[in-house]
């Protein structure tokens, strides 16, 4: 099973290179590695140019932001399974791919499997801030804007095509509305793997502060609402009080 990791980056000299070499690391030996660069111009392809021989797939030009790069990346992939990794984030160890081809191959017509992730700081991977387990995760939950850790999403190639890109419309939530596809239009056969698979560093789009929670809430009710799924900011803020109890150190 050929295993395709896309990496969206634009000017992350200081995190690509941690990201690159988890990526190169894993275990798993048939994975085809794409980066879509949106023109960086900090360092991020001088650091980007030690790693030339263990990315398959290589592009820099500016684009519509990272949903634009990661449709870009799917239509580029040529693997079995299709999964991303971004860029400020990486794996929690070097058998990630492996368990990840495991939960697809032992159950018969799985279309996506997915696991946990870690939050951390920045500048400081040793601190993790929250531990987002997915295994209280069900589908009629979506109405919550609840969803398994995304970027531990790993989905079979053909099943990807049938749900389709990325909408580009939605600046931080097109991968909630990918999810809300694949759940609850689609039904999807899905797995979950009870570990960590990777550590996501605070401050990305999602995580920036109250402007962009109040952003990603607001997309995530107008998603649930093109899909004829009945939701309101109540059922939304109820989600603060899950993510208030998972466990922190």
């Amino acid at each position: 099973m050929k295993v395709s990791i896309i990496t969206a980056v634009f000017n992350r000299k200081n995190t690509i290179s941690r990201c690159v070499e988890s990526v190169l690391a894993q275990s798993y030996p048939n994975i085809e590695y794409i980066i879509v660069d949106g023109g960086s111009n900090d360092g991020t392809l001088d650091a980007l140019a030690s790693f030339k021989n263990g990315i398959d797939v290589f592009v820099s030009e500016k684009d519509n932001g990272i949903y634009d790069a990661l449709n870009k990346g799917v239509t580029l992939a040529s693997g079995d399974v299709i999964g991303f990794l971004h860029s400020d984030d990486f794996f929690a160890h070097c058998n990630v791919i492996d368990n990840i081809v495991s939960g697809f191959s032992d159950a018969v017509g799985v279309d996506l499997v997915y696991g946990d992730l870690t939050f951390f700081r920045p500048n400081d991977i040793d601190k993790v801030t929250r531990r987002y387990r997915s295994n209280f995760f069900r589908p009629w939950m979506m109405r919550f804007a609840l969803q398994p850790a995304h970027p531990t999403v790993y989905v079979n190639r053909s099943f990807f095509q049938q749900v389709g890109m990325f909408n580009q419309q939605y600046r931080i939530s097109a991968d909630f509305d990918w999810l809300l596809r694949a759940f609850c239009i689609h039904r999807c056969k899905y797995k979950y793997i009870p570990q960590e698979m990777v550590r996501m560093q605070q401050g990305g789009a999602s995580t920036a502060g109250i402007k962009a929670l109040v952003q990603h809430n607001q997309e995530d009710l107008s998603i649930l609402k093109s899909h004829g799924i009945v939701s309101g900011w109540i059922l939304i803020v109820a989600k603060l009080v899950f993510k208030s109890i998972q466990v922190r150190i």
